[in-house]
This record gives structure tokens, C-alpha cells and sequence, in this order.
């Protein structure tokens, strides 16, 4: 019996008696008696122990190594992609872990925020193969205020996130189907997206080769930024769908491709995963098996 059922059982028993079986039923009952009364102060340990366990389950984790992140890079590699973007590519601890896993790629990567960038550029310094454009993506070419936060460049957002000190900055955007037309670029094979709440404009901005079905798979993340720009997962999946994409969530072992539940709609993501349905190879490597 694992570890999460023979908690239950012993939840159930303690409450009910030891002859009490865990069904579905008794664990709703024996949840809700320990929840009372609600917001109660006597249950404030167990909703927070909850709270870290739904965390943890959902895999809200943000370590590329452990919370699927490699694995899919892993995955990917048998299928030899030869052109990856990397948008919000900040230091480069992603864009080196593809470069690991796929030698032969052509890494185009870019980084809004120049001192950021600036120091991508240092780190890839001598890899061929790695493009680094000190701009961002987004639906127009121009620029648009960011905020680069004092406690780490990994924050950097156009939006209003409370993340606490920052400074504004005008910086570079253009649209990623100009980006690939001016550089004769036929198809993307892998597109990251790590841009801290700009999805829908980066996504826009790849209105076109979206329609043309010339981009693979979309690693995108979702998280609360989406109550603040109001792109919201369901949005990302309408917008994605509608392009022809099979839409998951990425776990440490496995995308579990779903259709969407308002009940999904949490927050927690960090990553969700885009195939195009066409490619039923790439869907069935990523599945659970």
C-alpha cells in the first residue's frame, strides 16, 4: 500500500474506528469533520500541510531537473529538433540544458532586459550554434516598459506583480514571424516561452506560423501572473486547440494531455506543453505510460 493511502486509511480509522474502510465516502466525511469548523484555528497546521501536499502533487516546482522540465528535453532528443527558441531566456540555465540534450540545435534565445542578457551572452560565449538576441517577443515591434526587480532577474515582467523593489525600462520587442521570415527560417521544432506573463502577445506575435502549423511543441508556463494579465489557462488552451494543438500539463515523468476542466484553473502550474496534433509520434512519446 503507498505511502498516501495508508495515511488515509489511518485518518479514516482513527476517526471512525478500525473497522472502517477507506472509500470515498468515509475520506470526504473524515476531511470535512477535521476541517471544522470552518477556518477554525484548531486546523490551521493540517490546511497548511494540505496546502504543501496539493503543492507538491500538482508539481508546482520550478527546478528544471526534477519537474519534468529535463525530461522533456529528454524526450524530445530522439526526435533530433533542429531549430529551438528560447524566449525569456534570462541566464541561460535552460537554453544550456537543451544545448545538452540537443548538440546539433539551432538555439535562437532572447532576453529582454539588456544587463540580463548581457550576461547570457557571456555564458554562451564561444558555443556555436546559440543565437542570442538582446530583444524581446511580443505582438509588435517596438518597445514596452518592463520591470527588472532587485531580488532576482528571473522576475523581470511587463506586468504589475508585487514581487517588491524594481526599476522601469523601456526595452525592444518585435514579432517572432518577422523574427523567422527575416532569417529564413522554416519551421520551430521547440518553442519555450518563460516571459513572466506576455504569453498571449508572444503567441501573437507567431500568429502566422501558428496558422501554418510551423512550430511543434510550446513549452508555456502558467501561474498567478495570469489573474493580472487575464490569460487565463483556459484562454491558452482555446487559443491553442484552435491552432490544432494537443494541450497537457508537464509532470516530472509524463504530460498528462487533457481536455479543459474549470477545475484546473488553479494557478499552479509551472509548465504546460503544446503539440500539434499532427505530430501523433511526439504525443505518444509524451504520454503516460
Amino acid at each position: 500500500m503507498a505511502a498516501g493511502e495508508e495515511l488515509c486509511k489511518a485518518i479514516v480509522t482513527g476517526l471512525y474506528g478500525p473497522e472502517t474502510k477507506a472509500s470515498p465516502d468515509t475520506i470526504r466525511s473524515a476531511a470535512r469533520r477535521l476541517a471544522a469548523p470552518a477556518n477554525g484555528p484548531s486546523g490551521q497546521l493540517l490546511a497548511r500541510f494540505c496546502q504543501i501536499f496539493l503543492q507538491a502533487y500538482k508539481n508546482w516546482n520550478y527546478n528544471i531537473e526534477v519537474n519534468g522540465e529535463r525530461w522533456l528535453l529528454k524526450q524530445l532528443a530522439c526526435f533530433k529538433p533542429a531549430v529551438v527558441f528560447d524566449v525569456g531566456a534570462n541566464v541561460g540555465d535552460w537554453l544550456l540544458s537543451a544545448r545538452s540534450e540537443f548538440p546539433t540545435a539551432q538555439i535562437h534565445a532572447f532576453e529582454i532586459i539588456e544587463a540580463t542578457s548581457a550576461e547570457l551572452l557571456k555564458r554562451t560565449a564561444g558555443q556555436t550554434g546559440i543565437v542570442v538576441n538582446q530583444i524581446g517577443l511580443s505582438d509588435l515591434e517596438g518597445t514596452i516598459t518592463m520591470r527588472a526587480f532587485e531580488a532576482s532577474s528571473k522576475l523581470a515582467t511587463h506586468t504589475a506583480y508585487p514581487h517588491g523593489k524594481y526599476s522601469e525600462l523601456e526595452c525592444p520587442v518585435r514579432r517572432g514571424d518577422d523574427y523567422l521570415r527575416e532569417n529564413k527560417i522554416e519551421r520551430i521544432d521547440l518553442l519555450k516561452l518563460d516571459v513572466e506573463g506576455a504569453e498571449r502577445q508572444v503567441l501573437g506575435g507567431f500568429a502566422k506560423t501558428l496558422d501554418e502549423g510551423r512550430i511543434d511543441v510550446i513549452q508555456f508556463e502558467y501561474g498567478k501572473v495570469a489573474i493580472l494579465t487575464h490569460f487565463l489557462l483556459k484562454d491558452a488552451y482555446d487559443l491553442l486547440e484552435a491552432k490544432g494543438y494537443t494541450v497537457g500539463k508537464l509532470y516530472p515523468d509524463h504530460v498528462d494531455f487533457r481536455a479543459y476542466k474549470l477545475e484546473d484553473e488553479d494557478f499552479l502550474g509551472p509548465n504546460y506543453v503544446a503539440v500539434r496534433s499532427a505530430c501523433t509520434d511526439v504525443v505518444e512519446a509524451l504520454s503516460r505510460h
